[in-house]
């Protein structure tokens, strides 16, 4: 193999790990965000709310 196509390679393998790495933190993000949303209150009106306004829980 030739230098060129030996550093063109380099370059590939370079930029596909941090397109990797990249797509791993969307995932992370994306995983948080549905877990945010799952704690979410009920989406029935009629529903006890499970928090105040300001954030303290219901008794």
């Amino acid at each position: 193999m030739n230098e060129q196509l030996i550093s063109l390679l380099e370059r590939t393998t370079a930029a596909q790990e941090a397109q990797a790495k990249a797509m791993q933190m969307v995932a992370e993000r994306l995983d948080l965000l549905i877990q945010a949303l799952a704690e979410d209150e009920p989406e029935d009106p009629d529903a006890q709310p499970l928090r105040y306004m300001d954030g303290t829980p219901c008794r």
